[in-house]
């Protein structure tokens, strides 16, 4: 059969050759002939395309519903489902977070970034496990959030743990993250002096919102 299959034009142009220089019966029955070959050729092909076409539609990649995010860096399985970041009870991963959702707010990580926040988590947060601690911040960032709701559920950790000075500490840390690739963007900048405004200003304007 591989045979017949891959020498089959060949084969019909003999045919079709011979049948053209012999006349009578012989050249019935070989026309007859060669238009079993043609339609054996024709069945051949058919049955040697299907398992191609089907070879091919299975290396086709199924697609599958990605989370919110999907960039250079780890995307967290809770993607669909907002997180709450009142949970958190540690102003130093709690700030951690803040570094990368504001940087997040414009797009991807960049190395200058990255380095600049893992820089600030050595000196002056004194974290230790530093790797670890940023994955699991990162986790609880989204690309493309704004950073002010995120900064609302963190207000009451950092004025309940924060004095006024490691406050203003933060604020600074934010705006040399937010310049650490360029210059800080309309939107970073924003974010940042509502924040200021919020963390430094008296206990009774504590509750208000950042917007």
């Amino acid at each position: 059969m591989d045979f017949l299959r891959k020498n089959a034009i060949w084969i019909i142009a003999l045919l079709i050759t011979s049948l053209v220089l012999l006349e009578g019966p012989r050249a019935i029955l070989i026309g007859a002939f060669v238009a079993a070959v043609v339609g054996l050729f024709w069945l051949l092909r058919g049955k040697a395309r299907k398992p191609a076409a089907a070879r091919r539609l299975e290396a086709v990649p199924k697609v599958v519903p990605l989370p919110l995010d999907r960039g250079a860096d780890t995307v967290r399985p809770q993607a669909l489902e907002r997180v709450s970041l009142k949970a958190i009870d540690d102003p130093r991963l709690a700030a951690v977070v803040l570094m990368i959702q504001l940087v997040r707010t414009n797009g991807l990580l960049t190395r200058a970034e990255r380095d600049t926040i893992l820089a600030l988590m050595s000196d002056p947060l004194g974290i230790g496990d530093r790797e670890r601690i940023y994955e699991q911040a990162l986790q609880l960032t989204d690309r493309g959030r704004v950073l002010t709701p995120v900064a609302e559920e963190l207000v009451p950790l950092f004025r309940a743990r924060l004095s006024l000075p490691e406050r203003q500490q933060l604020i600074d840390m934010l705006t040399e993250v937010a310049n650490a690739y360029g210059e800080a963007s309309d939107l970073q900048r924003e974010a940042i002096v509502r924040l200021k405004r919020h963390l430094l200003t008296p206990d009774a304007a504590a509750g208000r919102s950042l917007n």
